[in-house]
């Protein structure tokens, strides 16, 4: 290319663009054939994880005192469940699984 001095405005536009347009041809290029199968990969990890991880029972229960300690209890329900409360994955505070529970009365 010519020194500065020697081009136009049009010449040192056009010369400009060119390295962001090798810059916006890479990220292209990054994004779709790195980064769209590395997030496909990583979801398919998680969800054969998650899928062995919920195949199997949950640990028995120990209704240790400095995890279940409430100030007061939630307004909703009994006040023991949290609002996001899973009958089969969240114990109740000092009464254990209740899915457990039921079963044992069966």
């Amino acid at each position: 290319p010519k020194p500065a001095a020697e081009m136009n405005i049009i010449e040192i536009t056009q010369y400009n663009k060119i390295p962001s347009q090798i810059s916006y041809d890479r990220w292209w290029l990054f994004t779709w054939f790195v980064m769209v199968p590395v997030t496909i990969a990583s979801g398919i990890n998680a969800w054969i994880v998650e899928n062995e991880h919920l195949s199997h029972e949950p640990p028995e229960y120990i209704p240790y005192d400095h995890l279940t300690q409430r100030s007061r209890p939630y307004p909703w329900k009994d006040g023991k469940r949290s609002l996001f409360h899973h009958e089969r994955y969240n114990p109740v505070p000092g009464e254990g699984y209740s899915w457990r529970q039921s079963e044992d009365d069966e």
